[in-house]
This record gives C-alpha cells, structure tokens and sequence, in this order.
C-alpha cells in the first residue's frame, strides 16, 4: 500500500502506540476484575451471575480491540491502513513496554489489533512481534504465587490450615472432617515414597481457580524429590462448603484442566509464575492449552502458532485430510504427529470422497453462529475448545495433493491456492480427538470400552444441562474419545438449543390403512420435532453394546428427561458437572471396600 498523502507526525506516531499500551491495560484491569467477581459469587451462591460474568469476561477482547479500532482512526484518520505508519509505531510501543513483566501479553495486543485493522496474511514481521522464542521475565522472589507448608506431624493438622488460609466468607460444613479425608489420602499417596523417612513439603497456589459450581484449590506436593499434584475440588452448598474430593495424580490433573471445560477465573498478578507452577503439575499439557484453560485465548494462540511455526518447519511434514468420515459442511486436515486437528468451512454442504449426498442447506454464516453459540455456553467438559485463525499462509508444497484437491473443489471461499503459497482466509482449531466409531472398534481392552459406553450417556446429558441439543443425534462419527476416555463433541454445525426442540413420541396408526402407511406421510413433523421412538433403535451405538448404555442410561429414551431437562434450563439453572471419575468422591470413597 502506498505512503498516505498525510504522513502523521511524530506526536500522533507515538500518541497511536501509547494509545494502544493503554487500551491494553484496561483490557488487563476489566480482565481482572471480572475474573474477581467469580469469589464472591461462589460465596453467594449465585450461579445466574457467574455464568454473566464468565460470558462478559468472553466478549472482553474483541470488544477492546473494536474500541480501539475506533480511537485509533481518529487518531490517525486516512494513515489508518498505512503500514509504514505501523512500523513507527510498533518501534515506539517496543519502546513503550520494555522492561514490563507483561510484554508478552503486550505484544499479542498489538499484533491483535494490526491484524484486524490491517487484515495482515501471514506473519509481517514489520508490523507484527513474532518471536519463536516465548518472552520470560527474570524470576523475582517477591512474585511467588504459592505458599509453602511443612509437614513434619499429623497432616490433618496441616490442611485443615491450608483450608482456612483460603478465607472464604462461607462457613465450611465441617472443615475438620474434610481436612481428615483429605489426609488419609495424600497420607496413602505419600506413603511409598516416604515410608517413615521424615516430612514432605505442600505448596498451594494463593488463589482459588473457579469454575462452573466449584472452586479448586490448586497445589504440589513435593516429597523425597518426586512431584504430585493436589487438586481439592470445593462445593458450596446450602449446608456449607465441602471438599468433594481430593486429586493426587497428573491424569486427574489433566482431565480437570482439560481443553473441553470452560475457562477458569483465577486471580494471579504474575502470569508466568502461574504457568510455570501448571507446567510443574502438568508436564504434557502444550503450553498453549494452558493459557486457553486460564482464560488468555489470544496468547494462547500466539503460543500455538510459535510452535505450529516450529514444528511445520522443522518436521517438514505435509498437512493431510484428518482420517474419519468426511463431514458434509467442512473440511478437517492436520498433520500427523501433531495433536491437533484444522476445520474450514465448505462453500456448500457435499461429499467429496464417496456419492453420498446431503440434505443439508445450510450456510457458512450460520456454521459461524453456530460456534459462536457453543463458544459462549458452558463446555462442562463435553465440547472440545475452538479456536479461530486467520489468514494464515503456508508454502503450497506443505499440503499433500488430495488436501489441495478438496480446497480446490469445495473451499474456495476459505482457501486461497496461489502459485507458492496456500493462505487460509478462516478455519478452526481444535485437540485432537479419537472419533468415537473408531475407538468403538479399536480399543481392545472391555473395561475401557464400558466406560465409554456409559460416559456417552452421561455425555449426552451435561450437554442437555447446558442447554445444548446435538440435532443429529444419531449421527456419534461427530463425537469423539480423549485420551482420557471422555467422550466430548467436535462438531457443532447441528447442535440446536434443547429449549427449541419438541420432544415427541410417534402417535399410533389410527386404522389399519394408516398402519400401511410409511411414518413420513401419516404423521406431520415440525422441524423441530424430535421422536424418541427412534432414539434407541439409531443411536448410533452397536448393538451388542447397547444393553450397557441402557442399563445406566434408560431415561434417555423418555419424553420424561428431555422435558424435565428443558424446564431446568429454561429456569436458568446451573448443572453440577464432576471433571473426574465419580468413584473417586469421598461420599462414594466411604461406600467402597
């Protein structure tokens, strides 16, 4: 783009960064302040309000970055879109923050708001900070985020202190029964390290990550040099605070921090000290995730991009179509060893690789507002996290050909294949998941495979709780296993709120002509209408399994639940979701021998 007639002056130049610096800031201190609320809240039991906050604190950035989109273009009125402007003032907004410990977050503000004034492709490195290394600050002992607890006598002891320490404003039901269940289990986990070979130490994160109902106290412990996460799940409930369980290993850990909840709201100053304590505790957790489940989702994808950038780089792999069933509206590619897979929007509904068909009509803006309805409910664990690039540019020759074929043929509004380069306009990202037919007839080991058949059942009903319907039900090639065994959904262009849906049961034939009638043209179906007389006999499940999934799972089949369910959430209620195995609950650790 050409120089503007009206280069801006120095003044407005350096006006524009600290405007920006600013605006970054208040972003920050909103940031902080909606993540705050979310104690008293917990306190109060007031779950409508938390689930206002949580979706304030969503909305956040984009709404910063359009405000300052604005104050920038009175700012610098027709240099708005001129990048030799924008490469003064990222010298003086480098300028403007060196030396601050949040310079990384910094720096993903302002390339946020050049990319969306600019509507940059690729990486401009004149306007943009791009680093492959991620920015640290020197660690400062004043910074320290954990208090640290000796155990030399009886633990109770200690953690019904740490329990106090917290200060929340309700009561606990009864703090010194907690601190003892508590106890006895890290008392068992630490007991084949230690043996009788003296105290272990226990560090707790100051403050409280809250999440849905819960607020979890999160810490280490460290004993004869091995590391074990401690996780305390706490509920508020009418009688009091509980403990409703007590969380000693990495894969608890990770399921809890898992990419298919909800973001947390934890009031930490230091950011990287966070980060660095989580890495402690969760060592395979990509560094990107991490920031996602805090609630950084911009920085989060600066660091997913820095090690995407890395790793198409030094792999030299090819992005490939992502093995399953091709999805009638968008396109899924990845690449190979790496954990995540890439979604683009197809100009229209169709198949590419067989002659099925689809009845599908529907548009690229009403996938969009369908992800945007996912993204703004509660995931409770069930919906993988999405997150939304663009213009991203590759060397065409890391596509392999078939990929290029379908971008080609069915993605031309998303894709652009020019002679060296493929720039993507607009596609998702999102983890990994082992789609849920495959599992079915891959995994070897019964046990796993009955945990999964019966976590489907529950599956379905946290999403019923969270308002959340997935219209093709039957259709389970859009459900997916983690390498947790949590069944969760990736595909969000058929889910429908479960307020919209009218849940019916087929009304029998009237007379014998009617009962040589076919379904379709005796009975008037709104669009709307869902019958559970088919839910059993489609549900996707094979047949030898299902006797499992009915045992448990029965009421799925009722008219019944599906009502019951609607009126909760027309009600605004707020489900209650356990992140872990429910075995491991101490009401239900009492009961087992």
């Amino acid at each position: 783009m050409a120089r503007s007639t009206q280069f801006p002056s120095t003044t407005t130049v350096s006006h524009a960064a600290h405007l920006i610096l600013a605006m970054h800031e208040e972003h920050r201190a909103d940031f902080e302040r909606l993540t705050g609320m979310s104690r008293l809240t917990f306190e109060q039991r007031d779950w409508k309000e938390r689930q206002r906050i949580a979706t304030m604190r969503l909305d956040l950035y984009e709404n910063s970055l359009d405000l300052a989109e604005q104050m920038l273009s009175q700012c610098l009125g027709d240099s708005l879109r001129d990048p030799q402007v924008w490469r003064l003032i990222k010298s003086r907004f480098r300028s403007a923050i060196r030396g601050r410990y949040d310079r990384d977050l910094a720096e993903t503000y302002f390339n946020s708001t050049t990319r969306k004034i600019l509507q940059t492709v690729g990486i401009n490195r004149d306007v943009e900070f791009f680093s492959q290394r991620t920015p640290n600050p020197k660690k400062n002992p004043s910074r320290r985020i954990f208090r640290t607890y000796h155990v030399n006598g009886p633990t109770e002891k200690v953690i019904a202190d740490i329990l106090r320490q917290f200060g929340f404003e309700a009561r606990f039901r009864d703090l010194e029964a907690d601190a003892t269940l508590v106890s006895q289990e890290i008392n068992l986990r630490v007991w084949p390290i230690m043996h009788y070979r003296g105290g272990f130490e226990i560090d707790m994160i100051k403050a409280p990550f809250f999440r849905n109902k819960v607020a979890y106290l999160v810490g280490r412990i460290r004993a004869d040099g091995h590391l074990l996460p401690l996780i305390l799940p706490l509920y508020n409930s009418l009688d009091g605070i509980y403990v409703d369980t007590a969380l000693l290993d990495e894969v608890d850990a990770s399921i809890v921090f898992s990419f298919a909840f909800s973001y947390f709201h934890v009031q930490v100053k230091w950011h990287h000290e966070l980060i660095e304590f989580l890495r402690s505790i969760l060592p395979s957790k990509p560094l990107s995730d991490l920031y996602f489940s805090l609630g950084y989702t911009k920085h989060g994808k600066t660091e997913f991009y820095r090690m995407l950038h890395s790793f198409v780089h030094e792999s030299r792999e090819k992005f490939v179509i992502a093995p399953g069933k091709e999805g009638a509206v968008m396109i899924g590619f990845t690449l190979p060893d790496l954990g995540y897979v890439f979604k683009i929007i197809k100009d229209r509904p169709c198949f590419l690789r067989s002659e099925e068909t689809t009845s599908k009509r529907t548009t690229r803006e009403e996938i969009v507002r369908q992800y945007e309805f996912v993204c703004h409910r509660d995931r409770v664990g069930r919906l993988v996290d999405t997150q939304e690039f663009e213009n991203l540019r590759f060397k065409r020759k890391r596509f392999s050909a078939d990929l290029l074929h379908e971008f080609a043929t069915a993605a031309s509004g998303a894709v652009s294949i020019e002679r060296e380069y493929v720039v993507i306009h607009h596609l998702y990202l999102q983890r990994k998941v082992t789609p849920l037919p495959i599992y079915l007839m891959e995994e070897q080991d019964a046990e796993s495979i009955r945990r999964v058949v019966i976590d489907f059942g529950y599956f379905l009903k946290d999403l019923a709780s969270i308002g959340i319907f997935p219209s093709d039900l039957f259709n389970i090639w859009n459900y997916g296993v983690t390498r947790r065994g949590r069944v969760v959904l990736f595909d969000y262009d058929d889910v429908c709120p479960l307020e919209q849906v009218n849940f019916r049961h087929k009304p029998p034939p009237k007379n014998e002509l009617e009962e040589l009638e076919d379904d379709s043209d005796r009975i008037a179906a709104m669009p709307n209408d869902f019958f559970l007389d088919e839910t059993e006999r489609y549900s996707g499940i094979p047949f030898p399994l299902k006797g499992i999934f009915r045992r448990i799972h029965g009421d799925l089949y009722t008219a019944d639940f599906w009502k019951e369910m609607k009126r909760r959430v027309r009600r605004g209620e707020l489900a209650d979701i356990t992140p872990y195995d429910r075995r491991k609950k101490f009401e239900n650790r009492l009961l087992t021998v």
